[in-house]
């Protein structure tokens, strides 16, 4: 691993992202297909959020990434017509991408206005967790749970603050959730303190309303 590459890709993430506020991050998997109702429902969820002030940010790839940054970009496209209040407020708004250099799957999105390019996982994962404002996290594989994992044990041990962690997709995650409560918290090796850490949307309007109770 090379240490240099790693201080100047978080360097240079944290400081493109410094000035940025309300930014959702979602992750999801690179395999989710244009067609599939998964990537229209992150689609249409990316829009909404993009109708109130948040930016998005993702892994800037393919499948779910991709239907995120793409969201946004649709929202900012309709608005284009508004008031100059407006277009203002549109503005503030960007779709940003982590993109991580692998073998296969992780091209860069064309809905990603602000780009990032990394090498290691290490690094990416520290931006990520930089200014986010929630976690949304749909359908995806390993990657998609390693992140999840990530970001549930930071703020389990108190080393990042608490803000939303919401699983979008209730079939999807409903065997996940399953196993949680009647596997790891029955077995006595998560509290019933960090599984309320986890959130369930099925609906932009469900996401919505976490964020404003975080807001609060």
């Amino acid at each position: 691993m090379d240490l240099s590459a790693l201080k100047a890709e978080i360097k240079d993430g944290l400081k493109t992202l410094e000035n940025l506020d309300n930014i959702v991050t979602i992750f999801g998997g690179a395999r989710v297909s244009c067609e599939s109702k998964a990537y229209q429902s992150i689609m249409k969820l990316a829009q909404k959020l993009g109708a109130k002030g948040y930016s998005i940010m993702t892994g800037g790839g393919p499948g779910i990434m991709e239907a995120a940054n793409r969201g946004l970009i649709q929202y900012k496209k309709t608005q284009s017509l508004m008031s100059p209040s407006a277009r203002l407020k549109n503005h503030s708004v960007v779709s940003i991408g982590l993109n991580i250099q692998l073998p296969h799957e992780q091209q860069m999105n064309p809905y990603v206005e602000v780009p990032l390019k990394f090498q290691n996982f290490f690094s990416r994962k520290i931006v990520f967790n930089y200014n986010s404002t929630a976690f949304i996290v749909a359908v995806g594989g390993f990657g998609t749970l390693d992140e999840l994992s990530e970001v549930l044990v930071l703020i389990a041990t108190g080393k990042h603050k608490r803000i939303p962690i919401i699983l979008y997709g209730k079939d999807y995650w409903k065997g996940f959730m399953q196993w949680l409560q009647c596997t790891m918290l029955k077995e006595g090796v998560i509290s019933k303190k960090e599984l309320e850490l986890i959130q369930i949307a099925n609906k932009p309007k469900k996401v919505l309303k976490i964020l404003k109770k975080y807001q609060k």
